[in-house]
């Protein structure tokens, strides 16, 4: 059991393997995640913004694992069934190339091929994804146990995906969230901001 990065999503067919770089792998953002999970456990003085610095830190999954274990304690049973569901999506995905009758045999051999040299890659984007996700639920519920009205964070690619899977996240709720996600300037420099309009 074991969180790494691994990289962006891959495409795969008969001519190869290549990969989507728009599809990023979830891992990258779990560090963001964390470090907004641990502003948010602070004993917060009401109608005074809190500030939190961010460290830089290498994005080592073992140490990840660790911090993600301090908020979300039922993690390895995650994991495990997240391991379950990605190796059942893989074998459908299999499955669906064995019983195509679009292939001829020199090209079915080769995408099976592909798909099985993919195999540990392909899981362990699917184990990272359900990680992110469950992590993300994580936070959520921390920002509404806690009423925060608002996050806020420099307007990198990085804060733009979290807030927004955030954002998604608050709406899907059983008693859904309405929220904002806006940008701003403040000391010439671009800031995005998530805002709970209602909890």
């Amino acid at each position: 059991m074991k969180i790494k990065y691994v990289g962006p999503k891959t495409l795969i067919s008969t001519q190869g393997i290549s990969f989507d770089k728009r599809k990023i792998d979830k891992f990258i953002y779990i560090e963001t995640v964390l470090e907004l999970i641990e502003a948010m456990d602070y004993d917060y003085v009401e109608e005074r913004p809190h500030i939190y610095t961010t460290e830089s830190r290498e994005l080592v999954g073992e140490d990840i694992l660790k911090r993600v274990k301090v908020y979300c304690p039922d993690i390895t049973s995650v994991i495990v069934q997240a391991e379950r569901d990605a190796d059942a999506y893989v074998e459908a995905d299999l499955d669906r190339t064995r019983n195509t009758t679009l292939l001829n045999a020199e090209d079915l051999r080769t995408l099976i091929n592909n798909q099985m040299i993919m195999r540990d890659y392909t899981i362990q984007r699917y184990i990272n994804k359900y990680i992110y996700y469950h992590v993300i639920k994580e936070c959520i519920k921390r920002l509404r146990h806690k009423k925060i009205k608002y996050i806020s964070a420099t307007a990198h690619k990085t804060y733009f995906h979290v807030f927004n899977t955030i954002k998604k996240g608050l709406n899907q709720q059983k008693n859904a969230v309405d929220s904002e996600l806006t940008f701003y300037v403040q000391n010439r420099e671009l800031f995005i901001k998530l805002q709970v309009l209602s909890s």
